[in-house]
């Protein structure tokens, strides 16, 4: 049976990724444990890495690419698909939960770029269930098997892919950084300031933002989504509960002020 192009690229990529980590963990393996063998559980950790960053670094720019690229119309939503999908999560003790989640794809007609009504899935799924009637932007381009959901949904979920990327970009290239015997201070600090001075930050606002939203809309606008009162007490109370830790967080730190 002969394997397909996609089944040949995978084949190929797969030798590539392994024999790079195979690279990186003999250098890595030589600096921690000079004299000894190349560990193989650090370059199964650097396979999987690679694995993972390389595909996914090249979907999230093609997505993000089409967004700002493809032509934009203006979908109605005729209907929907429903399937129970699997899901791993924390909860609140940090325990890892697993189980079924019932996830809604809504069916989207357009006047496509030829004047010929198209029908096409959504690209995002949702727990909430489309309604049908509704209107959204889509992007779309000759060709695509899905219709492109243009919302602030739709790129907060690859912006957040691009920050989940460049984390583990980051360790790829400390990893590069380490085998090749260079010093790590620059990179320790580096790694430091992105996760205290921005990621956090920018996370802990945003965390903020969403639950005094939440809050506001059930307090201030009526309650057009029909929140029980304690949730709204209870995003109120989170709210309230980040300020001190935004507060810390943007505060300048001493090196900053010293400059300022």
């Amino acid at each position: 049976m002969a394997l397909t192009s996609a089944g040949q690229i995978f084949l190929a990529s797969s030798a590539v990724f392994l024999a790079a980590a195979y690279a990186l963990g003999r250098g890595v393996s030589r600096r921690v444990r000079p004299g000894k063998g190349t560990s193989v559980l650090v370059v199964i950790i650097l396979f999987s890495m690679i694995a993972l960053f390389v595909p996914f670094t090249w979907w999230t720019g093609q997505a993000l690419y089409g967004l700002a690229t493809k032509p934009i119309y203006s979908a109605t939503v005729i209907g929907h698909t429903s399937e129970y999908r699997d899901y791993e999560e924390k909860d609140s003790r940090g325990r890892t939960v697993r189980g079924k989640r019932l996830m809604h794809t809504a069916q989207l007609r357009f006047l496509g770029p030829d004047g010929a009504w198209l029908e096409l899935p959504n690209s995002v799924a949702s727990g909430d269930e489309p309604v049908d009637g509704d209107t959204l932007k889509v992007v779309y381009a000759p060709g695509d098997r899905v219709a492109s959901e243009l919302s602030a949904r739709s790129v907060g979920l690859w912006l957040g892919a691009c920050v989940m990327l460049f984390i583990l970009g980051y360790f790829l290239w400390a990893a590069v950084w380490y085998a090749s015997g260079r010093p790590m201070d620059g990179v320790r600090d580096f790694g430091l300031g992105f996760l205290f001075r921005f990621l956090l930050p920018v996370a802990a606002s945003l965390m903020a933002l969403a639950l005094g939203y939440a809050a506001f809309k059930y307090f201030v606008l009526g309650n057009p989504d029909g929140f029980p009162l304690w949730v709204a007490c209870l995003c109120t109370f989170f709210t309230l509960a980040l300020l001190p830790l935004l507060v810390t967080l943007w505060k300048p730190s001493p090196k900053q002020r010293e400059r300022g």
